[in-house]
């Protein structure tokens, strides 16, 4: 059996007024998801999971205030702050073409016939995302732009390329 990956969707960075309501740094590019959001997860230490009901959500400047059921003032909104606020990939929005970071870790590349290796992480530090690729060929990085990604296939667990002169020499 497949382990279920809840999509971490925001973090709790710190509480606002007295009643509770919390401040989350969103970690994703639609903000409106939050307005929607019935349910979620708050990931614990140790990797647990508590279920949470969201009662509200409203942005406020670059973040968002959620208020969630069982926090009603500030010193049980505090012990929650560093804590991310999750859901099951049956409850994210994904936008069409888009994919998720745990759907591309594991796809083979491919440039051609000819397999480079499997994909082993996804390293989000820079503008743009980088594929982590280990395989015959060593480990290398590719960059997630068009021009180098030509086609994702999850089916087939498959991630076609077309590989930058001069990024293996």
């Amino acid at each position: 059996m497949m382990e279920q990956k809840n999509i971490r969707v925001g973090k709790i960075i710190n509480c606002h007024g007295v009643k509770g309501e919390l401040v989350l740094q969103p970690l994703t590019d639609n903000n409106r998801r939050f307005r929607k959001l019935k349910k979620a997860l708050l990931e614990l230490p140790g990797g647990r999971y508590e279920e949470v009901e969201v009662l509200s959500a409203r942005e406020h400047k670059d973040n968002i205030l959620i208020t969630l059921k069982g926090i009603e003032d500030r010193s049980q909104a505090e012990r929650l702050k560093n804590i991310y606020l999750c859901v099951t990939p049956e409850d994210a929005v994904k936008p069409k073409g888009a994919y998720f970071l745990y759907e591309i870790v594991g796809l083979d590349v491919y440039q051609g016939d000819v397999c480079y290796g499997k994909i082993k992480a996804v390293v989000q530090n820079s503008s743009v995302d980088l594929y982590e690729v280990d395989g015959d060929f060593g480990e290398f990085y590719l960059p997630a732009l068009k021009s180098v990604v030509k086609n994702i296939d999850l089916d087939q667990k498959r991630m076609d390329v077309e590989i930058p002169d001069g990024l293996l020499d």
